[in-house]
């Protein structure tokens, strides 16, 4: 049985991780670690820093060391952590499967929707390096929409979601950050585009990965 370790920067992707992966293996262990500061000093300190990229990394390196088969990290502002090389087992960042999924699309038009600026901002400039400068690739932070599902008001965070993706013209809409992964098939059925979140994509690339290292 696989010990799937989840490195989280706040309590909300937790959940949705978790249904993401009774979905994509639903025989593996999940062992969540959470510094709920990691959000609030990259932004204060303008991005990741060198102390902050270390401390990820040593969060990675307690995972492994404790006997993790793989490690995914679910705040998408520390995903360059996770590409760094020399890991023992499998670590990925949040997102790379879903921009994997972007690219399989061809959008000429992205639209990211996140609940803060400093993370949605991360996520287009990463985006559109992965996608290249053929594609436009803009973002929307979308006020209040986290609250919504912290309340348990779903439909609320989707239509406020839908109206800001409304704003713009986009092929593809991306729920940039696992918080909003549970509005998710509601904002499909408001919008018709369509909508990725990185949950279920990123549970997928754990088991790929863990597959193709059995081998």
């Amino acid at each position: 049985m696989a010990l799937i370790a989840l490195v989280h920067a706040t309590p909300a992707p937790m959940a949705p991780a978790a249904e993401a992966f009774a979905a994509a293996m639903p025989g593996a262990r999940l062992w969540n670690l959470l510094d709920d500061t990691l959000i609030t000093d990259a932004e204060q300190a303008g991005g990741l820093t060198p102390e902050l990229r270390q401390r990820m990394r040593t969060l990675i390196g307690y995972a492994v060391g404790h006997g993790a088969d793989a490690v995914l990290l679910t705040c998408s502002m520390y995903g360059p952590v996770a590409q760094e090389s020399g890991y023992q087992v499998p670590v990925l960042p949040s997102d790379l499967a879903l921009f994997d999924e972007v690219a399989r699309l061809q959008p000429a038009k992205v639209l990211v929707l996140g609940p803060i600026e400093a993370g949605t901002q991360d996520t287009v400039t990463r985006l559109r390096t992965h996608l290249g400068p053929a594609v436009s690739v803009s973002g929307s932070t979308v006020a209040g929409a986290r609250g919504a599902l912290a309340a348990g008001e779903v439909e609320h965070a989707a239509e406020l979601l839908a109206r800001a993706a409304r704003a713009h013209v986009a092929d593809v809409v991306v729920l940039g950050q696992f918080s909003l992964a549970p509005a998710t098939e509601q904002v499909r059925a408001l919008l018709n585009v369509p909508v990725l979140s990185p949950p279920d994509l990123a549970a997928q690339a754990i088991h790929t990965a863990l597959t193709e290292v059995a081998r």
